[in-house]
């Protein structure tokens, strides 16, 4: 399937909502954006363009990021990944510098290596050398398309009860710093 990745705007409130409420009907945890964190799409668009330094609901500063929702041609989100262009101590143990997900409906069809590949050119442009994904350990598809974009396993550890796989993907071949 063709996707197009668009930063949010309240124009697509609708199918966002939509897209939480798949995750949510099937009792899913929904990774990559925040939804579930605010009262409404509008506290929530607000906060995703905060700028870094703003406070957060989890009690970090905010870092530097872009959420980009992946549209299918009939303007339906089938996707969602934020890139955090900087670690803070929580993202460098447990969420990263990219986090994904993929409509229940379209699991299987390419979204998540799609939207992945995108922005690991995007982080490369911004001059980072490798970036840390993560997905939990009990998400074989999540860490196939990490590692079908070149994510070698660093180690696996446990967060709040869960096993997690701890990728880094090289984004040039001259970097051997995390």
């Amino acid at each position: 399937m063709e996707i197009k990745l668009v930063k949010p705007t309240l124009v697509h409130k609708p199918t966002a909502q939509a897209y939480q409420a798949a995750y949510n009907q099937r009792g899913l945890q929904l990774h990559g954006v925040s939804f579930n964190n605010f009262d409404c799409f509008e506290d929530w668009l607000a906060f995703s363009q905060e700028p870094a330094g703003s406070p957060t609901p989890w009690g970090f500063p905010k870092v530097a990021d872009a959420t980009y929702f992946a549209l299918a041609p009939t303007g339906s989100m089938v996707g969602v990944i934020n890139f955090r262009h900087e670690l803070n101590d929580f993202l460098r143990k447990r969420g990263g510098h990219i986090g994904y997900s993929v409509h229940p409906d379209y699991w299987g069809q390419g979204i998540a290596s799609a939207m992945l590949k995108t922005v690991l050119a995007q982080a490369q442009d911004q001059g980072l050398r490798e970036v840390l994904i993560t997905c939990n350990a009990d998400n074989p598809a999540s860490a196939r398309v990490i590692e079908k974009n070149g994510g070698v396993l660093e180690n696996v550890i446990e967060h709040e009860g869960k096993e997690v796989k701890r990728y880094w993907v090289k984004l040039s071949r001259d970097s051997n710093s995390k």
